[in-house]
């Protein structure tokens, strides 16, 4: 405990000397600008990897950007800039104040300076577990205030599903805000717009085949509206206010977002891991040891109830979730391992939770890099057969990256899974086959052709199988 409490006041310390000279360091360092696409010969680029080797830190940049190989972006730079202080603090802790140069706190407080709008973002966390998402590229409004955005179509047809068949537009735009409220703490606000229901509206099954689809017509709302504080140098993180809990918990490498990765939303998340909408919430993070986190997250289960006044109750019918993970490196490599295990209180709503009682869930998730192209992931979950519909279901799969010569930035993913209901519901196990690849046409443009193949839909083995083709595009900003 006393060293914790040493890590931390060394950590403000730090951060503290680098609030008071960051006057003085724009003015010694204003060669230190770091362009959009950055290369190893630049400039900021050679001093951090110069205080990586004065202080012994590791992993700040890839092997192939220290050999000139590849590029990286404004963020991958505040990610290095955000992992040499923490380390620098903890030199401190180990060794005084005399461990750190000065003049070296003057040039982290101008790298931090030039890149203020991602500090911004590396801060809340949520960069860490879902980057691929929207709302990664930060621009600063102000120095505590700055906007990102993106947008999302997709356009999907379904074949073999006849007299039902047809082709649906769903799209998505956002507006995320960033609030430096305090050195420990930052507030976020996601403006959302959605419409369009897509395929699942025509063709009912447990996995849903439209992870992006939500909404009947346009919608715009609040899709989240939160405060998050850390505390002990960030091993303790505290998040509160309208949540999606889905964003920390079940969270995977390269099976975690709809928008950039696989479509269906049981390769997003367990397809019998009950997540509850977008509410109000909150989420604490501790940071066991440095590659060992545990996670407490609670939320209303009814927020997406027709009476505003459900979702104020949230000890009436609330979802609760725990979960452990370790991160695995191995050189280059790297994997992140997880076990959960969930609470359900919400209501019965007669299609996926048949009987009104509370409930548990469990299950494991992981992804491994097993080279520097190729990553897999698997997941497995149950829960009370006697509650739902679907009471197991796994997954596996993987993507290739560089799989065409000359594209090193375009993924081909591919995953299969399966869901199992209960006997009163359904006859068969359902299927899913998916298959996507992501051309990346700019660092602002992604486009995304998706086949997707189902058998037994909801599990009915009467029910014919679905061929599905989509075409999703992304746009950042």
């Amino acid at each position: 405990m006393v060293k914790v409490k040493k890590l931390a006041v060394s950590g403000m310390l730090l951060l503290g000397s680098l609030f008071m000279t960051s006057g003085a360091a724009f003015a010694l360092h204003p060669e230190l600008v770091v362009p959009e696409t950055v290369e190893c010969n630049v400039k900021a680029c050679q001093e951090i990897m110069r205080l990586g080797n004065k202080y012994q830190v590791e992993g700040l940049f890839s092997k192939e950007f220290q050999e000139g190989k590849a590029q990286c972006s404004r963020m991958d730079v505040a990610l290095a800039v955000h992992l040499l202080t923490e380390k620098m603090a903890e030199k401190v802790v180990k060794e005084g104040n005399q461990a750190v140069d000065k003049e070296d706190l003057v040039l982290l407080s101008d790298l931090k300076e030039e890149l203020r709008a991602e500090m911004l973002l590396v801060g809340t966390r949520t960069f860490q577990s879902r980057h691929e998402d929207l709302g990664t590229r930060f621009t600063a409004l102000t120095k505590n205030i700055a906007l990102s955005g993106g947008m999302v179509g997709v356009l999907q047809g379904s074949i073999g599903n006849k007299p039902k068949d047809s082709t649906d537009v769903v799209g998505r735009a956002d507006l995320v805000f960033n609030f430096k409220v305090g050195e420990n703490t930052i507030a976020v606000i996601d403006v959302e717009a959605t419409g369009g229901d897509g395929v699942d509206a025509r063709v009912p099954s447990f996995s849903g085949m439209n992870g992006v689809a939500g909404s009947t017509g346009d919608r715009v709302r609040f899709r989240e509206a939160w405060i998050e504080h850390s505390a002990l140098s960030d091993r303790l993180l505290l998040t509160a206010g309208k949540v999606d809990l889905s964003n920390y918990f079940d969270t995977n490498a390269v099976a975690g977002d709809e928008n950039s990765q696989f479509l269906s939303g049981a390769f997003v998340h367990s397809a019998v891991l009950p997540f509850p909408a977008n509410g109000p919430g909150a989420r604490i993070q501790a940071k066991l040891a440095e590659p060992l986190t545990f996670g407490v997250g609670y939320g209303s289960g009814d927020a997406d109830s027709a009476n505003d006044s459900d979702s104020n109750d949230i000890f009436d019918h609330g979802f609760g979730i725990a979960e452990l993970a370790y991160k695995h490196k191995a050189g280059e490599l790297e994997g992140n391992y997880r076990i959960y295990g969930a609470f359900d209180g919400t209501p019965a709503d007669g299609t996926r939770k048949l009987v009104a009682k509370s409930a548990y869930s469990l299950g494991v998730s992981f992804d491994q890099q097993v080279t520097d192209k190729l990553t897999l992931f698997a997941r497995y979950g149950q829960r009370d057969k006697d509650v739902y519909a679907a009471t197991r279901a796994w997954s596996a799969g993987g993507q290739y990256q560089g799989l065409v010569a000359g594209r090193k930035d375009d993924v081909l993913g591919f995953a299969y899974g399966q869901v199992k209901a209960a006997r009163t519901v359904a006859d068969a196990q359902e299927k899913l086959a998916e298959i996507y690849y992501r051309y990346k046409a700019s660092d602002q443009i992604e486009i995304s052709p998706v086949a997707q193949y189902l058998v037994h839909p909801a599990g009915l083995s009467g029910n014919d199988d679905v061929l599905a083709l989509a075409l999703r595009a992304k746009i950042s900003f």
